[in-house]
This record gives C-alpha cells, structure tokens and sequence, in this order.
C-alpha cells in the first residue's frame, strides 16, 4: 500500500484549533498505539481532510484497527467496553469497542472500529506534529454522500434520528463544496 504524506504540517494550528482534552487523549493514544496500526475515520479524520478550508471542532474520536491485538494496551487501561453496531453495514463486526476518558472533568468518547484497511482508501498526514493514517479525503466525501438517502426518514422509518442525517448531511456539503470551488477554479484557469 503506496502512502501518500502531506507535505504540509499543521500543528500549530490543529494545537490552536483542537479542545485540549481532545489534544490530551490523542497525546495517550499516540503513546499507547502503534499509528501505523491504527487510522482515524469520522469527525478526526473530517478534520484532517478540511482543515485547510475550514475551522471545524474534535469532538469524539473513531478509530479504525485491524486486529484486535494492536489495541492491547488501551483495552487494559481504558477499559472497553463492547456494544452492537446497529447503524453501519461497512464493518465486518457487528461490533465497536467503546472507551470514555475524562480530562478536566470532560468527557472524550473513543469508538474502535474493526476494518480491513485494504478495503478503505487510507493517507498518511500529520496531527499534532505526528504521522497518522486516516480516511482519505474521498473516501469520507463518499462515505457522507452514500449515507444520506440511507438516514431519511422514510429509510429509517421508527429508528430515524435527525440529529444523525443533519450530521452526515452537513459533512457531505463541507466535502461537496471544496469539490465544487476546485471545479470552478480549474473552469476559470482555462477560460
């Protein structure tokens, strides 16, 4: 699997724009785990891909891995806990592992999600001034995308939750803007 790095690093940023419990839990997980054995996927990985065009929050952290060995150390000392998966039908267990770590009496939630990293399209880039693997920016615009008709209403009927469609809606339009404002320059640049 090819990597491509981002040659830009935007720590002084990602410290100036991620809450500091957010910043403190990265800190652990980067001492506890292996990052090439880990990647980001959801709301970090949304950050990593758009930080260049928007100011957008941390807030929980999702974490894809692919054996359950690599996790080792954060299962023993966060105590996980397993819940059924009852949303997603991209992961090959029906499970996730849950952590919740409280820094400054703030809650941060840690989801570990259980993937085949050859089935996802991942790209190394740096958080907080280390090297990480994450959802690529297409693969989360996609991701987005497909999961709208998936959460309305009339897909979901009594299991609709709006505060989840509003969420995967508002992420696809972040992804779908940058794609569009590229467009346009490329439009203009030819004319």
């Amino acid at each position: 699997m090819q990597l491509e790095v981002e040659d830009i690093t935007y720590e002084e940023k990602d410290r100036a724009n991620i809450f500091l419990e957010q910043q403190e839990v990265f800190k652990q997980i980067f001492e506890l785990l292996d990052c090439s054995k880990i990647a980001f996927v959801g709301g970090v990985a949304d950050y990593i891909n758009l930080r260049s065009y928007y100011d957008m929050p941390v807030h929980d952290l999702d974490i894809i891995y692919q054996d359950e060995e690599d996790l080792v150390s954060v299962i023993e000392k966060y105590n996980l806990i397993r819940h059924g998966i009852n949303f997603y039908n991209i992961n090959e267990s029906k499970e996730v592992l849950v952590s919740e770590i409280f820094i400054n009496n703030k809650r941060v939630h840690i989801d570990y999600f259980k993937r085949n990293f050859a089935m996802i399209e991942l790209k190394e880039s740096y958080l907080l001034g280390r090297k990480v693997l994450h959802c690529s920016f297409s693969e989360m615009m996609k991701f987005h995308n497909d999961h709208i008709p998936l959460l309305t209403s009339q897909a979901m009927g009594s299991n609709y939750e709006w505060r989840r469609l509003y969420k995967h809606s508002k992420k696809a339009s972040l992804y779908n803007n940058v794609c569009y404002l590229k467009e346009k320059e490329l439009q203009l640049l030819r004319k």
